[in-house]
């Protein structure tokens, strides 16, 4: 019987081990989704500050008009140097972990930005277009946060998704769009659950990234 207590404790003991190990492991990636963060930021900025500078212009020149639709293609170039540079940083350590949630996390970033952007070129409804490129934008980022939490066991980040999924189907639902101005007669709107599309990505992002340093620091 006491034979069997100590087994199990041990057993107990080991399981905890393997957990620690993994959320420290993890840890090591928490500047990928800092960076992540920052990119989805600084893409975000550029396109306000490129939005006021057009809103302005009675002519908007094609160069221009081409920057910012241009501006597109920024975060999935982002999203493609930052996960060759730690794929690369993690495979010199031997952190198979890491390695195996850095893979995942490209897959989804890479590919949900890819179809946006296959979705933009194609000859869909422009509601259907514009559904495509807002729900993949959300979705994909969602999907690795959920993996995340359950692989290393962190409730936190669980609920967190749990709970912006659900926030995002009531706005999506809601289906409320906020002026945000107009070019050359036309009104600008963005959906209200698109500008939280735009936080999760940005500074949601960054968040996880501080919250796993700090997880490891422990």
């Amino acid at each position: 019987m006491m034979q069997n207590v100590t087994e199990a404790i041990e057993e107990v003991n080991l399981i905890k081990k393997v957990i620690d190990r993994t959320q420290n492991d993890f840890s090591r990636i928490a500047n990928f989704f800092i960076s992540i963060g920052m990119i989805n930021t600084v893409t975000c900025l550029l396109y306000v500050t490129l939005f006021q500078i057009i809103k302005g212009m009675d002519h908007v020149a094609y160069a221009v008009w081409m920057l910012f639709r241009g501006l597109n293609y920024i975060s999935v170039l982002g999203y493609v140097v930052l996960f060759f540079i730690y794929r690369h940083k993690l495979k010199n350590r031997n952190n198979a972990l890491s390695l195996s949630m850095i893979n995942i996390w490209g897959t989804l970033l890479i590919g949900g930005e890819v179809f946006r952007i296959f979705f933009s070129t194609v000859n869909f409804g422009e509601q259907d277009v514009y559904f495509y490129q807002k729900t993949l934008t959300f979705l994909f980022p969602l999907i690795g946060c959920l993996v995340l939490g359950f692989v290393i066991q962190d409730k936190l980040i669980q609920r967190a998704a749990f709970l912006i999924v659900i926030l995002y189907m009531f706005l999506s639902g809601m289906g409320i769009e906020i002026k945000v101005g107009s070019i050359l007669g036309n009104n600008v709107n963005v959906g209200i659950d698109s500008i939280l599309t735009g936080i999760i990505v940005s500074a949601g992002m960054i968040l996880l990234g501080i919250h796993l340093k700090r997880k490891g620091e422990r």
